[in-house]
């Protein structure tokens, strides 16, 4: 048997879709994240949020939030990263499957937000719905029957009905400010083919649609005002920016020097966290992405060092980073810390630094951002007696 690989003919592109020479034009995916659920919850990764007996677990295949049966009790689950929007349009998304039809005051929602800015797809007693949330207010909330696309009732134009019982993957896109939100449901069609379906778009009404692009994949369940509880299966999670990225960024850096550092344990040197608002004298939440760059070691004798994550400080003081204006920085630092709980956090890397040696790491190549207001912390103790280090933190911003 000889097997004629088929010929493709592109017929109804439209001229801003295709190039001269009869091409189609794309644009490159730049992948920001992609977490998966097969290796259980991790703090560097993951925000679990859970009142009134919530609960989020993970037994290898996916996420479970719980609400208890109590009033008012939720389990929430948030990516520690945020979409960074670096080109003309995104693409994000968020694998979910609802176990049971949300009752009385009970919710499931998913989607691209931080509660504050964003956009999502959600189901209630009354049915599926695509919702915007902007500066903190639910401007629009559109159900199924009223999706201005494809309402997947069975009979518009996907033939598709939905079943949120079914797992799906659903997908967000997004052009910058003044553009559209457009909403997708992966789903299988009649054909037992997976398709992508459009189902609702918002379009400005003379308003930006998402003040803030650079937002958290989150996931809700919450039983509301009547109690009972109510749960959500969580998958993949994923974020892509579409076209080229060029990466606009800054990088801040704290100094302490002349630190006693002794034998027994880590001592704290330079810690930031992010600041609640931003840019200053707003009520913005702070939406840059903030992560590690470099940092050097000088110290009268051999140290171990260690970053550490979520860390609990003794004595520190956070406010504006040395020399540098608030107003160009997302970061408070601390350089006055006199203890840290060794034994709280997450480690993220360790190592020995020499006496008399400039050393430390050149660039931290995992891609790790800062999560929430957490704490971030160089942290150092000798190997022998006591000595006096120098260090130098710096972190970098992606506006």
């Amino acid at each position: 048997m000889v097997f004629v690989e088929p010929v493709y003919n592109l017929g109804g592109i439209t001229p801003t879709s295709n190039a001269m020479i009869d091409k189609l034009q794309t644009a490159e995916v730049s992948s920001r994240f992609n977490f998966v659920p097969n290796y259980g919850i991790s703090a560097l990764r993951d925000v679990v949020t859970t009142t009134g007996g919530g609960t989020v677990s993970n037994f290898g295949d996916n996420f479970v939030l719980q609400s208890a049966a109590s009033a008012n009790s939720l389990a929430q689950l948030t990516t520690t990263e945020r979409g960074q929007f670096l080109s003309v349009a995104f693409d994000c998304g968020i694998n979910v499957q609802v176990p049971s039809v949300p009752v009385g005051t009970q919710k499931v929602e998913w989607g691209y937000t931080d509660g504050v800015n964003g956009v999502y797809f959600g189901q209630d007693s009354t049915g599926v719905y695509v919702a915007l949330v902007q500066n903190g207010v639910e401007t629009q909330k559109v159900y199924q029957q009223n999706w201005n696309v494809d309402t997947m009732d069975g009979t518009s134009q996907s033939r598709v009905t939905l079943n949120t019982f079914t797992g799906y993957l659903y997908q967000i896109r997004y052009g910058y400010s003044y553009g559209q939100v457009e909403l997708r449901i992966v789903a299988v069609n009649p054909q037992n083919f997976q398709q992508p379906i459009t189902i609702h778009r918002f379009s400005p009404l003379g308003n930006i649609l998402i003040s803030d692009p650079n937002q958290n994949i989150k996931a809700l369940a919450n039983n509301g005002a009547a109690g009972g509880s109510v749960s959500l299966n969580v998958g993949g999670r994923y974020f892509n920016n579409l076209g080229t990225v060029t990466e606009t960024s800054r990088i801040t850096t704290e100094i302490r020097t002349n630190t006693l550092i002794t034998n027994a344990v880590f001592s704290p040197t330079v810690s930031f966290r992010r600041k609640q608002f931003f840019p200053d004298a707003t009520t913005k939440p702070n939406s840059v992405n903030l992560s590690i760059e470099s940092f050097d070691i000088l110290g009268s004798a051999d140290f171990a060092w260690e970053l550490r994550v979520k860390s609990q400080l003794t004595g520190a003081s956070f406010g504006t980073v040395s020399n540098t204006p608030s107003s160009e920085t997302a970061f408070l630092s601390d350089v006055t810390a006199t203890a840290m709980d060794q034994t709280a956090g997450v480690r993220l890397v360790a190592g020995i630094s020499l006496a008399g040696k400039t050393e430390g790491l050149s660039n931290f190549n995992v891609n790790y951002a800062l999560p929430g207001n957490e704490i971030l912390t160089l942290a150092v103790k000798s190997l022998s007696g006591t000595g006096n280090g120098s260090v130098a933190l710096r972190m970098r911003e992606l506006w």
